[in-house]
């Protein structure tokens, strides 16, 4: 097992360009996408249905005394048709004295909406109440005064301190751009074993006194260290140099991590076991990799995606179950036994990859 894992890292250090390349391109897409996404705010389309102008005016303007929501007056008809769209999971509903949503679909970001509108409401109601008794009048003033004070009496451990909208958005982009160029990375690595079984080289070593089992956990241990180390590596660049906190969770994202390498390089192996040559491979890695992506939510979130079988197919993606297993623990502060179910699915999929590929490539085997 050993000099089949070592003879893998002397042909990577003769041409170490290939994996150098994709750690270099999660850096680059990662730094424009998140870096251009910063500064963005997300707005959160408000109606009302009893309210006056003026009054709602009032409440936007403290709604708004927030640097990373947007609070938009909107028709309830232009919601409602908005959510049934898709363009929107959500709305805020406000009368005088209370809020309520209208909601299409669940969204993690409703949460942070939530803890903001209910301090406003609070904190404006409190100071509505003292006013009527003590005649104070500059109420919006007195209001925003206790908005810029810390936030004491709401519960944000749920979004691990503050995960507002633009760090969900950011880190979607982190956890997505790395997850996929990661597949890209494990499924060239192991298409070594299609260039030795075109060469005969794979026969040979059937045929050599090592055993097949050791064959096999050589080249496979060799192609999930190279896929952790660069997801590993990436993390470490995106904390150090551009400042992201993956947070506390440092066990529960590297399970999740393990067990979503070992899934690609499941499916690897079973992609190795239906591919003849390294040209089909030439074909195949775009698109599985990019398909993946695209139908897993790497390049956008699932929450957009209205089309209930395209919501279907991303739960047969592993890179669909390894960002939520990895936005829990970083954006929502999971332990291991909270992310059981993305964890278990993962581990399923790499145990039915790994049997069916193995079942293949032995079969094609000659000697």
């Amino acid at each position: 097992m050993w000099a089949v894992f070592e003879l893998q890292w002397v042909r990577l250090k003769r041409n170490p360009f290939l994996v150098l390349s994709f750690l270099g391109l999660t850096f680059v897409f990662v730094f424009l996408l998140a870096g251009s996404q910063a500064d963005q705010k997300m707005t959160v389309h408000t109606f009302t249905d009893q309210l006056s102008e003026p009054q709602m005016a009032e409440w936007l303007d403290l709604l708004n005394d927030s640097d990373t929501l947007t609070f938009q007056q909107s028709d309830r008809e232009d919601v409602v048709d908005l959510i049934e769209a898709g363009r929107i999971s959500f709305g805020l509903h406000v009368d005088e004295e209370q809020f309520h949503y209208l909601v299409g679909h669940q969204s993690h970001y409703q949460i942070a909406v939530d803890q903001h509108v209910q301090r406003v409401f609070q904190e404006t109601l409190r100071i509505r109440q003292v006013a009527e008794q003590t005649g104070i009048t500059d109420i919006q003033g007195r209001v925003e005064e206790a908005l810029e004070q810390p936030l004491m009496s709401i519960d944000v451990d749920a979004l691990k301190g503050d995960a507002s909208q633009a760090d969900a958005e950011r880190f979607h982009v982190v956890i997505g751009m790395t997850l996929y160029f990661a597949i890209y990375t494990i499924l060239i690595t192991i298409s070594s074993i299609i260039i030795q079984k075109r060469d005969g080289t794979w026969n040979r070593l059937i045929l050599s006194p090592v055993k097949k089992t050791k064959i096999y956990l050589g080249h496979l241990f060799y192609c999930f260290l190279i896929g952790f180390l660069q997801i590993v590596v990436s993390f470490a660049l995106f904390h150090y140099l551009l400042g992201y906190d993956f947070g506390d969770q440092f066990g529960a994202i590297v399970l999740v991590l393990i067990v979503y390498v070992f899934s690609i390089v499941a499916l690897g192996m079973f992609l190795m076991g239906l591919i003849q040559s390294p040209q089909q491979l030439d074909a195949v890695n775009p698109i599985v990799a990019t398909g993946m992506a695209m139908l897993g939510g790497a390049f956008w979130p699932i929450d957009l995606i209205s089309n209930q079988m395209m919501i279907a197919l991303s739960r047969v993606m592993p890179i669909f179950h390894g960002m939520e297993g990895l936005k829990g623990a970083i954006l929502f502060d999971q332990g291991i036994t909270e992310l059981l179910q993305p964890l278990s699915i993962l581990l399923l999929m790499g145990v039915l990859f790994m049997g069916i590929g193995i079942n293949l490539m032995e079969r094609d085997t000659k000697i």
